[in-house]
């Protein structure tokens, strides 16, 4: 699992040093300052395939992840004052490493090949793409196509037959989340259903939202994630109604319990909240990204939600509450 990350001059970021926590890692920040590119760099560094040469593996899974224009590695570096010639990564676990070097020719790295060998991350992006699944995978392999590879790479696992044994405790979580949707997860001919008592019903009927529950009940059973594995789910509550975040979070705690390292991005003040709420023992820390007058990005973390700051979330929250209060007042005074 990652313990520490350090990134130089990549995309939004100048230089950035992240100490992580085993298990769940939850950032935060207004838009543009980088919650997304953090996971999606991480993934891409987990993600390359360990076949012929690692270094290009590493720079063409971060050209399919991030999709640069003219798939120039160039374009990933850091824009603004001076001329950054190449950008660097840092990530350690156990006392292991893997160092990589990123400039126009490609990427060059040092060590890491069998720290990452046994990674197997998971992505799951904003857009649910389970409905629109048939047929993806193979256009993606034949045609020019402009998406990230994310959305192929969560279909891949999506599809992956089950597991003949499942732990019990994941077997429990995958009942769990079986009970909310109502029903058991099939497909035929590429198409994913939602087989409950009034049959079997195709994704594209079927709500976002329960969409993003079977994908995690699909996950689970054919054990994408297990113990060792690493999650980056960007925006839980995208498409949820905030009633069902707590399920999430449970979900998502008890994962953590069982092994599974996560990393979030998210705006939801009940997702977060809810995680300060429901957690006991449990490993957590909170991250909050923002942009300085020089628009160089910093860091700030706290493993309790209530000393996380800035917090702009929370301060809107404020806002509002306060702008009910003085209605109220002035209500009361018209009286």
């Amino acid at each position: 699992m990652i313990e520490r990350f350090e990134i130089r001059d990549f995309t939004a970021f100048d230089h950035l040093v992240v100490d992580c926590v085993p298990g769940i890692n939850l950032f935060i920040g207004v838009n543009g300052t980088g919650k997304t590119h953090l996971l999606k760099l991480l993934y891409a560094l987990q993600a390359a395939e360990m076949k012929g040469s690692f270094s290009k593996e590493i720079s063409g899974k971060l050209l399919r992840v991030f999709l640069p224009r003219d798939l120039s590695l160039k374009r990933l570096l850091r824009r603004g004052k001076g001329i950054r010639k190449e950008a660097s990564f840092a990530i350690a676990r156990d006392g292991e490493g893997l160092t990589v070097t990123l400039n126009a020719e490609g990427a060059h790295t040092n060590g890491g090949k069998n720290y990452f060998k046994a990674e197997r991350p998971v992505y799951i992006p904003v857009k649910e793409m389970l409905a629109n699944a048939p047929g993806f995978r193979s256009m993606y392999v034949e045609r020019v196509t402009h998406f990230e590879e994310i959305y192929v790479d969560i279909i891949d696992k999506a599809f992956l037959p089950p597991l003949k044994r499942l732990d019990p405790q994941f077997e429990e979580l995958a009942r769990l989340l079986q009970k909310t949707m109502g029903g058991q997860i099939t497909t035929k001919n590429e198409v994913f259903y939602l087989r409950n008592r009034l049959g079997e019903i195709e994704f594209t009927l079927v709500a976002e939202g329960m969409r993003k529950l079977a994908l995690l009940w699909l996950l689970i059973r054919n054990g994408s994630l297990e113990k060792g594995t690493t999650l980056y789910w960007d925006e839980p509550e995208a498409n949820l109604n905030p009633s069902m975040l707590p399920l999430i979070v449970k979900v998502l705690l008890q994962l953590e319990k069982m092994g599974v390292q996560i990393f979030i991005a998210t705006h939801s003040y009940v997702l977060l909240k809810e995680f300060d709420l429901q957690r006991t023992d449990h490993s957590l820390r909170f991250y909050s990204l923002s942009m300085d007058n020089d628009m160089e990005i910093t860091l700030n973390s706290s493993d309790n939600y209530t000393g996380l700051s800035p917090n702009r979330i929370a301060d809107q929250f404020t806002r509002m509450y306060n702008i009910e209060i003085e209605r109220a007042l002035g209500g009361s005074q018209n009286e």
